[in-house]
Parts: structure tokens; C-alpha cells; sequence
């Protein structure tokens, strides 16, 4: 993930590299089950993302921050250039828990910091995926308050972060860790969070065993070398892989869905705004979040039996059309 920082379970054997660009050719029939991605930084420089997106990458995944005031120089540009060759993306945040133990806002503060960088891509449908928490960094054994743990301040930590990025974007950060973070250093409901596994002791598609996901019962997102070679990037690049489908893929993509159901900002949830979702709706961008929002506040206002010009249907009525013509454009795409 970031190459200025050690991680456990590196292996990296020539045979290994050999192996898993036979795999990732795009003749290969296992591509139906695994989807090719990368996650870069600085250390990668320049990318010629229409060269990566046309090797068979679809994802990546992009360093923004580190702790506090520190964005990666080529963030800007990786986000832009990902996005406009056809290539799924998201921003990454290296934690920082080693940096201000003594300080009970540091989490909070580095979250801020992160979205603060961010926010931006979400604020409009895109091919931004959710962000993501890279955990790579312990807290100082001797720093941390009487009566805690690694575990625990780590843990708390992550909360702590998470709460930030939900309150502020509406969906929480993807936890990345190696497995050893993951068996050794979190309580168990940090599992309620979204994995992405670092172990580069497996090549797909052999994949690490149960075990080695820790608290999580799978993972997400693999990345399962830090030395891939990849058309339009210079040197080597950590591989990952997503095991689904595309429209799997498409759930992790973050869409700010907002708080009111009122979308056509008249001060009530009624039909007029089933009707302004049915015209500007992105299905697989997010719009299935805002009319289950609708069919949650639909009715909730006083003033609802007050429209005249937009016939009021039934609510189920209205949710099993918008559904259908939900499942016709996801057909059609």
C-alpha cells in the first residue's frame, strides 16, 4: 500500500510473479471470477490510466492523506485520470494511531482531515468507490492511557475514525489490514466494517485460507502482491483483487444519499418527488438508496393529501414500478 512503511507476510517468489500474470490475462476464464485491481500513490508517479484501464484493471484505489495535513501529491491527478479512462476508484487515508496517543480527538481529527480532501467526489454520482482506512501502523505500546491495550486503543481508534467519515459522508471507511491486524489487533466488532486483506502469500486463484482474515468471516478486497507489473505504469504496483460481480463491485461505489426524501425541495415527501426520482435517477449509482429512503418518509409529512397536479398511488404501487424500471436500466447497462 504505501512503500515507505514495512508489512508482515511478504513473500515474493519469481514463480509467484510468473504465475499470476498467466492468471490476469484477459483470456483467462477465472477474470469471471475475480476483478482485476491496483491501488497506487506518489511511488507510482505518472499513470497512463487508459493504458492500465485497457490491460483489464477496473479498480483502484488512490493514497489522499496521511495523519494530518498531508495529501498525497498525486492524488488530484490519480482520482482525475482513474475516472475519466473508465476506471473505478477511491481514496485511501494511512492512519496514523502512532502520532498522538495522548491526544483523544486524533482519530477524529485525521478523519476530518481525510474527508476534507474527499468529500468532493461524492458529492455527485461517479465512479468513486467508498473510502478506505489503512491500518498498517501500531500505537505506541508506552504512549497509550493506563489500563488499555494495543487492541483496544486501535480498536477504539477505528471507531472513532469511522464515526467521523459516516456523520459526515453517509457510509463508513473499507478497513485495510494485513492478517496479522486482523487476527492480532482488533475486538471483534470492527468486523461490522467492510475488509480489504493485505497477504501476498497466495496467488489467485488460490486464496488465503479462513483463518488469515481474523475477525472478518471473508474479504472484500485482496491485495495479493505488492509487485505487479502493469501496462502504463512504471515499476511495480501492488495487485488486488474483488471476488464478485460487477454489479457487486458497484455496491462499494460511495454515493451520498441525502437525509430528506423531499427531492424536489417543495417541504413535503409525497408523489411529486417518486416522479423527480424517476426522472433523474442513476441506478447503479445510489438511486436504490434514495427511494428506499422515499418509501420510508413517504406519508410522514402533514401535508402530504395536498398535492393536486401529481395523482398520489399507493406507496406500494409506487415502489414495485420504480423497482421495475430499476431492474430495466440495470438490464440495459
Amino acid at each position: 500500500m504505501d512503500y515507505s512503511c514495512s508489512r508482515s507476510f511478504v513473500v515474493v517468489h519469481h514463480v509467484k510473479i510468473f504465475l499470476s500474470c498467466i492468471f490476469f490475462t484477459m483470456t483467462s476464464p477465472l477474470n469471471a471470477q475475480f476483478i482485476q485491481g491496483i491501488d497506487v500513490s506518489h511511488w507510482q508517479g505518472n499513470i497512463n490510466w487508459t493504458a492500465v484501464k485497457n490491460a483489464g484493471v477496473v479498480f483502484a484505489f488512490a493514497k489522499a492523506t496521511e495523519g494530518v495535513d498531508f495529501i498525497d501529491v498525486r492524488f488530484s491527478q490519480n482520482m482525475a485520470g482513474a475516472s475519466a479512462a473508465g476506471v473505478m476508484i477511491g481514496p485511501y487515508h494511512f492512519a496514523r494511531p502512532d502520532s498522538f496517543e495522548n491526544n483523544p480527538l486524533d482519530a477524529a481529527n485525521e478523519a476530518n482531515d481525510f474527508v476534507d480532501a474527499i468529500q468532493v467526489y461524492y458529492q455527485n454520482p461517479g465512479p468513486f468507490l467508498r473510502p478506505v482506512l489503512d491500518i498498517e501502523r501500531l500505537p505506541d505500546a508506552h504512549q497509550i492511557p493506563p489500563g488499555t491495550t494495543q487492541k483496544s486503543f486501535l480498536s477504539q481508534w477505528i471507531r472513532d475514525f469511522n464515526t467521523v467519515v459516516e456523520s459526515r459522508l453517509g457510509f463508513t471507511a473499507i478497513i485495510y489490514a494485513n492478517s496479522n491486524y486482523a487476527i492480532t489487533y482488533f475486538e471483534a466488532d470492527i468486523a461490522q466494517y467492510d475488509f480489504w486483506l493485505a497477504n501476498w502469500n497466495y496467488t489467485p486463484p488460490s486464496t488465503p485460507p479462513a483463518f488469515l482474515t481474523g475477525i472478518w468471516d471473508d474479504w472484500d478486497f485482496w491485495q495479493w502482491t505488492d509487485s505487479w507489473s502493469v501496462p502504463g505504469i512504471a515499476g511495480p504496483v501492488d495487485g488486488d483483487v474483488f471476488e464478485g460481480t460487477m454489479d457487486d463491485l458497484q455496491q462499494f461505489l460511495g454515493v451520498q444519499v441525502p437525509s430528506s426524501a423531499d427531492f424536489d425541495g417543495d417541504g413535503d415527501v409525497d408523489g411529486r418527488d417518486f416522479l423527480k426520482w424517476q426522472r433523474d435517477e442513476t441506478p447503479e449509482l445510489g438511486s436504490a438508496a434514495e427511494l428506499a429512503l422515499w418509501q420510508e418518509q413517504y406519508g410522514s409529512t402533514p401535508a402530504l393529501v395536498s398535492t393536486t397536479s401529481v395523482p398520489e398511488p399507493p406507496a406500494i404501487l409506487l415502489a414495485s414500478i420504480a423497482w421495475m424500471l430499476l431492474g430495466c436500466y440495470r438490464c440495459r447497462s
